[in-house]
């Protein structure tokens, strides 16, 4: 008993993690990595958002209630006045301020020790593997294996919270068990694992990072298993749900569908506003996490209104079959964040792989995501074929 309630309280920890208000301000244009899957190539040209721009930025953010501002590049750590960014972020009103970055300039001790007097909260590092060839095949830079890990030991040092990004890869979904291992063993004890998404070099890239989840199955259940140590926080992050029976409790926080639109923003206003369709569509969408998202919102714009999902058939109720139908209608005041939250609430339904046996299955969308997240898979009752 005593063992569940840690459970609960620790996805209560997770969660509330997840929904508070964070603001994004980019300050460069410039890495120091060539990374195989990086998603911003096309928008770096070697530079730095001038000072103007960032205060401006950071205003912005805490004009809209958002009192943790993550910042990031580009690595935000080639910017000659991070420092004095950090500091600026404290100034302002924010509380907590955070970086991400790849973490090779954290090796020089002064500069943590700098941004340690700056303010500066937290430290998130993006450190993929701890085999010396895959880390660097996967960054493209000889020698930032060691960089990055006398990085994080700085990190440490300067007592700033520390955090580790891994993206998941063809390259290290067969070591990833023990590449968290390696860094528990260093002392982190709080990490994100990412799915690689269709775009950027991760797209030009993916015959050698793009896998298979279902083939890669028993080595992911085996590193997320970790993630019953109750002093051990793990999250994923576009990472397929019916990957994760067993580990509902790492199902992504449907509320980060809110942080997927505003990166997306320009083009879905383009969809909206002049009918222009999105410039990823095609074959990357049977890759993206936001496939279903924009497949709704597609289909509200042609029919102009959208009913919520109904419940499968293995949970419905008859009390429940008579409740009224809810539906997101296109008007005047439409809004994407209004969309999104509909979305969330009425049209975000997942699967087990389990159902794909199921007779209903061609006809059946799955149980909502919240659900899902809170009872488990188990709940889904497939129907075998007669």
């Amino acid at each position: 008993m005593i063992g569940i309630e840690m459970d609960e309280e620790k996805n209560r920890t997770k969660d509330a993690a997840a929904e508070q208000k964070r603001h994004w301000v980019r300050i460069t244009r410039a890495c120091n990595n060539r990374c195989l899957f990086c998603l911003d190539r096309e928008n770096q040209n070697g530079s730095v958002i001038t000072m103007e721009e960032i205060v401006a930025d950071l205003k912005r953010g805490l004009d809209s209630g958002a009192r943790r501002v993550v910042i990031s590049g580009g690595d935000p750590t080639v910017h000659p006045k991070l420092p004095e960014i950090v500091a600026k972020a404290k100034s302002l009103g924010y509380g907590h301020v955070q970086i991400i970055t790849n973490g090779r300039m954290l090796a020089y001790p002064k500069f943590a020790a700098d941004l340690k007097r700056s303010g500066l909260d937290e430290v998130t590092l993006s450190l993929h593997s701890h085999i010396e060839a895959d880390f660097e095949e996967m960054t493209g830079v000889k020698g930032s294996y060691k960089q990055a890990l006398a990085g994080l030991l700085n990190a440490q040092k300067q007592g700033f919270i520390v955090s580790v990004d891994i993206v998941i890869n063809e390259i290290n979904y067969r070591t990833l068990r023990e590449t968290l291992r390696f860094y528990i063993r260093l002392g982190v004890s709080e990490f994100d694992l990412l799915y690689p998404i269709p775009f950027g070099d991760a797209w030009t890239n993916r015959k050698r990072l793009f896998f298979s989840p279902e083939e890669a199955h028993a080595y992911l259940s085996d590193a997320f298993a970790l993630s019953k140590d109750s002093d051990l926080y793990i999250w994923t992050n576009r990472l397929p749900a019916q990957y994760l029976e067993g580990f509902e409790d790492l199902i992504q926080n449907p509320v980060k569908l809110h942080d997927e639109v505003r990166g997306m923003g320009p083009e879905l206003s383009r969809l909206v506003e002049r009918g222009e369709p999105m410039s990823c569509k095609g074959e990357r969408c049977d890759y993206c996490f936001m496939k279903g998202f924009c497949a709704d919102l597609e289909e509200l714009l042609e029919k102009k209104e959208l009913a919520a999902r109904p419940e499968p058939l293995c949970l419905r109720s008859a009390a429940k079959r008579k409740k009224p139908v809810p539906i997101f209608r296109m008007d005047k005041d439409f809004t994407l964040q209004a969309f999104t939250d509909f979305h969330i609430a009425h049209r975000y339904f997942v699967k087990s792989l389990r159902c794909r046996e199921c007779r209903h299955t061609d006809s059946c969308d799955g149980a909502w995501i919240g659900d899902i997240r809170k009872k488990g898979f188990s709940i889904l009752k497939p129907e075998a074929n007669l």
